[in-house]
């Protein structure tokens, strides 16, 4: 009878970090990393989250990297764990949990307040860029509103990048 593998469990160290808003859900992105198993036949990682502490979803499985960002989430709670597996398909257990709450927020991006990011937000700041109204949506953070913040704007409406927070 072969022996049995054992498959310890990682250790879930999360960096929990809102990275930006998407164009118009103001979803987040969290990064979780975690120490690395020192077992020969690691063949990855799964990563389970849901909305209720132990409940999770289908997880995202991964390679042998630690860390990964969970995209796209809704303003709430996420409650996250991280399992290894092996190349011969043995699964550990969960990992310590960890969670993180998306909070219901505005977007920096939301120029004009109305909920949305979209080309009515890119009109206000062209406006703004040209002294037709008051200056709005420094993106960058350089202390004045001009062409760069245009082109950090257009990209999030365009999906290119997330508003920066």
């Amino acid at each position: 009878m072969p022996a049995k593998t054992r498959v310890f469990c990682p250790v879930l160290f999360i960096v929990l970090a809102v990275i930006g808003c998407s164009p118009s859900l103001f979803a987040a992105d969290v990064t979780l990393q975690w120490d690395p198993n020192s077992e020969s036949d690691l063949a990855g990682y799964k990563i389970y989250f849901g909305t209720a502490s132990g409940v999770y979803g289908t997880p995202i499985t991964i390679g042998t990297q630690t860390s990964v960002t969970v995209t796209g989430l809704a303003p709430g709670t996420y409650f996250f764990a991280v399992t290894a597996f092996t190349t011969a398909g043995l699964e550990s257990g969960f990992s310590n949990e960890a969670s993180k709450t998306i909070p219901a927020t505005t977007s920096r991006c939301d120029l004009n307040s109305d909920g949305l990011v979209n080309v009515l937000d890119l009109q206000r700041m062209i406006n703004a860029v040209l002294g037709i109204q008051p200056p709005a949506g420094d993106l960058n953070l350089d202390s004045r509103v001009d062409v760069l913040d245009l082109q950090i704007l257009g990209n999030v409406i365009l999906g290119i990048r997330s508003c920066p927070l």
